[in-house]
């Protein structure tokens, strides 16, 4: 029997740092996607965010493979789809360089992405029918433990008052990472219940599909 996965052990991060955006001019239709971007500077394992005009990679975390001077393949990317990804995928890239740890996480929880629907008859059928529209927003809800003027809390201040795009890391126990990339809020003023621990509620609108990369070997 497999073992079961749970969550616990995992380690939050939080992005601070990124570098100058590396221009991509195309993107190709393969398996793995491999971009072009003259003279860039990525090495592979890079963590970059990626902005282009494909709406399923737009604002996503993506991994660095196989670089060479002027391209590199977008690891777990596969573009061959062309009504999906038509031709071009041009956009830019950032290195995310460092992250903030963000330690005692109480609760992390992801709502929405549940399908929305529409419902539709006809007069000569005798029921309804309901069909499927997209999906709801996600939404990244966490506590953490509060702790004003540490490196943590600082940093979530910062985020929150940026209103730029953020990316939350989620590394779990064995070596595999999430990436969740969104607009983020963070209260300052902390929840207070008597007898329990007091905390600081965060939510990331996500605006980017979540992705995972295991563990390099």
């Amino acid at each position: 029997m497999a073992s079961v996965p749970l969550p616990n052990g995992a380690q939050v991060a939080l992005a601070t740092t990124l570098a100058a955006a590396i221009t991509i001019s195309d993107i190709s239709n393969a398996n793995p996607a491999v971009a072009t971007a003259t003279g860039h500077t990525l090495v592979a394992g890079d963590i970059i965010l990626l902005n282009n005009g494909w709406p399923r990679t737009d604002n996503s975390v993506r991994r660095v493979a196989s670089p060479t001077t002027d391209e590199f393949a977008i690891e777990g990317l596969n573009s061959t789809n062309l009504d999906r990804f038509p031709d071009g995928g041009a956009g830019t890239a950032r290195a995310i360089t460092a992250w903030t740890q963000l330690p005692k996480i109480p609760t992390f929880e992801l709502t929405g992405g549940d399908p929305k629907n529409g419902t539709t008859s006809y007069i000569d059928y005798e029921k309804d029918y309901d069909y499927f529209t997209g999906t709801n927003p996600e939404r990244l809800n966490f506590t953490i433990s509060y702790q004003p003027g540490t490196a943590a809390y600082d940093a979530l201040v910062a985020a929150n008052d940026s209103g730029v795009l953020q990316v939350i890391r989620l590394v779990l126990k064995d070596g595999s990472t999430l990436f969740y990339p969104g607009q983020l809020f963070f209260n300052k003023a902390p929840v207070t219940v008597k007898d329990q621990e007091m905390v600081n509620n965060v939510s990331l609108a996500l605006q980017g599909e979540i992705t995972r990369y295991a563990k390099l070997p």
